[in-house]
């Protein structure tokens, strides 16, 4: 042990996973019942009663002279003055952290409206800060303005903005009950965010340290976002396949300017199909793109490989999601979706 020191936990990035609003404090229940390690999940909400719902490291209702606790009503200027009202206490919990990951639902009120404000303040105590937030389906086209908006806002305040198109991820799916629907949404969204966080945080066959996440994600603006898998004796092929055909929105890829990759296999997963696999999912990207890699084991998926791709620095396209076929789509549900989550 070096002198002065605590040992490892001394060199480990502290990551903080914020939920804003209903969908991002959904989101940190999720993180927080399936016990996640690699951070500290805060819920953030202008409703009292269904912040009461949510188990999570830390919460906080803000506005509560504002809103009384009832909400923001869907109204994000409201919510953006509740972050306002609340700027020393948030501030206070999102303290010291080296890596702060913001979780919203783009459309509604207060995830929308206060997004912008957290950011800024995680990124003024020196945070990098990258938002993870969904985009509304294609016949809500009040929240798409409203979306639009906040997502303007956040790009001002955030390192890196992904993007979830709930259009994109549902046509994968087009079958699945309502409740359903926004079950899978959070699944992904939630299995993005451990991601990202275990990757920096867990112990890998191929390593990813905080320095190299920073590298690809500080003042990056928009990302896309891909997830895919592959089993069998074609897994890595599959696994590239995958990826590149379930991109969770839409972009222009033209001026990319860097990618993080990272692939989770079963104890029998080589570095060799790993690299196979990074260098099929970043194929098309311009050579001077910065690209970071990494892979970890993880016994319990045995033969499967999961892939997780982030590219930065793209323009998304919204409202491109066809429509699946009847016949593949359930296929494609059992396939990609039931088994990837």
């Amino acid at each position: 042990m070096i002198e002065g020191t605590n040992g490892d936990e001394d060199f480990t990035a502290k990551l903080a996973v914020v939920g804003l609003g209903g969908m991002g404090s959904n989101l940190i229940n999720r993180l927080y019942t399936n016990g996640i390690r690699s951070a500290t999940t805060i819920a953030i909400n202008t409703d009292a009663k269904h912040l009461n719902m949510i188990r999570a490291h830390k919460k906080m209702l803000i506005g509560k002279e504002i809103t009384n606790g009832l909400g923001a009503g869907g109204f994000p200027e409201l919510a953006a003055k509740c972050a306002d009202a609340s700027r020393a206490e948030i501030t206070e919990a999102i303290r010291g952290y080296d890596m702060v990951v913001l979780a919203a639902g783009m459309g509604g009120g207060t995830g929308t409206g206060s997004a912008a404000q957290v950011a800024q303040m995680a990124r003024e105590q020196g945070s990098l800060v990258v938002a993870f937030v969904t985009y509304p389906f294609g016949l809500e086209r009040s929240r798409k303005l409203k979306a639009d908006w906040g997502l303007e806002q956040l790009s001002k305040n955030a390192d890196t903005t992904i993007v979830i198109e709930n259009d994109k991820l549902l046509s994968y799916a087009p079958n699945l009950q309502v409740e359903k629907a926004f079950e899978l949404i959070d699944n992904v969204a939630g299995n993005a965010v451990k991601g990202i966080a275990d990757t920096i945080s867990m112990p890998s066959l191929i390593n990813l340290d905080f320095a190299d996440l920073r590298a690809v994600m500080r003042d990056m603006g928009t990302a896309v976002i891909n997830i895919g898998m592959g089993q069998g004796p074609d897994k890595v092929e599959k696994a590239i396949r995958s990826t590149l055909t379930h991109p969770l929105v839409e972009a222009d890829l033209d001026g990319a300017k860097s990618a993080m990759v990272h692939v989770t296999g079963g104890t029998s997963l080589t570095i060799e199909e790993a690299t196979r696999i990074g260098e099929g999912v970043t194929e098309s990207l311009d050579a001077k793109a910065n690209v970071i890699f990494g892979a970890r084991l993880v016994p319990e998926l045995q033969d499967q490989i999961r892939v997780m791709s982030i590219v930065t620095g793209v323009k998304p396209i919204f409202g491109s999601a066809p429509r699946m076929s009847e016949e593949r789509a359930p296929a494609m549900a059992l396939d990609y979706l039931g088994r990837i989550l």
